[in-house]
């Protein structure tokens, strides 16, 4: 396990999640969209997140060619740290070779496979063959936060024209389970990051992984293959996937910024064709999303904190209560992160911040950035166990201010069978 120093104690932990690629050939639309991406992430300050994520289908069909248009952007364009996990177009016909040998040219820190004895189709009756495999999978510490990356794929038997199977295996599933208890004993956040949700694993291993997610706590799963955007939430796990790069019809292409701050989620997508900044509220978390009531000071106040993400050092961030006046916030760190302290009354319900680049003529969208949330009562009721743990029964729907559209435009539901 890897653990990274942080830049500064009062930024939260954030990364950035770049969805499904689906990479084909050079100069395709979705190829010149993900440069463009990588373009924009990169002039943000160093200190502006942890990681970027890539939550798997980096290839549409697993080849070594499609690879290289990844290796190159990652090349060019990479932040400081970048963490991927394979998705089920990795394996497409059945071979990850061309994965494993891209994940060992790029040398990303942490992401050597680790083998494994893995059960394979039976050839006969009371046959359990097994074989020894790579698998993807690790744990990084940031701050508070434990990071747990998922290998859904190579232990299944999934491939194109049989459908999909993701499976853990046994030697990943009980890795997890350990470190998933380790992490609670060492009183860490736990983010899960696999390509899709538990519930998609084979029968078994989903009972298994939901259970222990709900039962320990486990803060954030952030997952791709939707191709949409979507949140859920089951009173203890948020769960999030984001829009594809490739493959997409979802919606403007771009990229989800995601939050851990005191324990609690902010999630928010931002289109490439924004101007920058970028602004996401980090404390308090939004109703939707809390696990924990609303925490005012003895006077009264709350206090409000907000990520800023823009090529510009010259970023002021304000606040406001509904319809109140606004409150100007301080930077707290290099990192981009501002605060404030905020009256908040009987009966209040709504908070914005609004981050501002030099360049705002004091009208107009372009170079200015809002984030509203709706905090949690200072009473929140615990949720009973849901009955379908781990899947997107949980998800809360339509949710515009954070890019959700809610209409599940996506293969596996109500989008094109690409």
């Amino acid at each position: 396990m890897s653990t990274s120093p942080r830049k500064g104690p009062d930024r939260p932990f954030v990364f950035v999640h770049v969805g499904d690629q689906h990479l084909t050939v050079r100069d395709a639309r979705h190829h010149q969209d993900l440069v463009a991406i990588f373009q924009q992430i990169a002039r943000f300050g160093e200190d502006a997140f942890d990681f970027v994520y890539l939550p798997g289908d980096i290839a549409e069909n697993g080849t070594a060619g499609e690879y290289e248009l990844i290796e190159e952007i990652l090349r060019d364009y990479a932040p400081r740290a970048i963490h991927l996990i394979p998705g089920d177009h990795d394996r497409q016909y059945g071979d990850m070779r061309a994965f494993g040998e891209f994940v060992g040219r790029i040398g990303l820190t942490g992401h050597a496979p680790i083998a494994n004895s893995v059960r394979q189709l039976p050839s006969g009756p009371g046959a359990e063959p097994a074989e020894t495999l790579p698998q993807f999978y690790r744990a990084a510490d940031y701050g508070d936060v434990r990071c747990l990356f998922l290998d859904m794929i190579s232990a299944g038997y999934g491939r194109k024209g049989q459908g999909l199977d993701f499976r853990l295996g046994r030697a990943q599933l009980d890795w997890l389970t350990a470190e998933v208890q380790r992490a609670r004993s060492e009183a860490k956040t736990c983010a899960v990051f696999m390509h899709t949700y538990p519930d998609d694993l084979e029968k078994g291993e989903a009972e298994e992984v939901a259970g222990l997610f709900w039962s320990l706590g486990v803060r954030l799963v952030e997952m791709g293959h939707t191709h949409y955007n979507e949140l859920g939430h089951d009173g203890r796990t948020t769960y999030a996937a984001a829009r594809s790069v490739g493959q997409n019809e979802d919606g403007s292409v771009g990229y989800a910024v995601a939050a851990i701050d005191e324990g609690e989620v902010s999630w928010r997508f931002r289109a490439l064709d924004r101007n920058a900044p970028f602004v996401l509220i980090t404390c308090p978390a939004d109703r939707r999303l809390a696990t924990r009531a609303l925490r005012a000071a003895d006077n009264g106040r709350v206090i409000v904190r907000a990520v800023v993400l823009s090529e510009s050092a010259e970023i002021r961030c304000r606040c406001r209560v509904d319809d109140g006046p606004w409150q100007t916030m301080t930077r707290l760190s290099e990192g981009g992160a501002f605060e404030a302290a905020v009256e908040w009354p009987y009966g209040s319900r709504r908070i914005a911040v609004e981050a501002i680049h030099p360049n705002w003529p004091g009208y107009g969208p372009d170079h200015i950035d809002r984030d509203v949330i709706e905090p949690p009562s200072t009473v929140l009721l615990s949720r009973s166990r849901p009955d379908d743990l781990g899947s997107d029964a949980c998800n809360i729907g339509a949710w515009l201010e954070k890019g959700v559209r809610g209409d599940q435009l996506g293969p596996n539901r109500a989008g094109r069978d690409w």
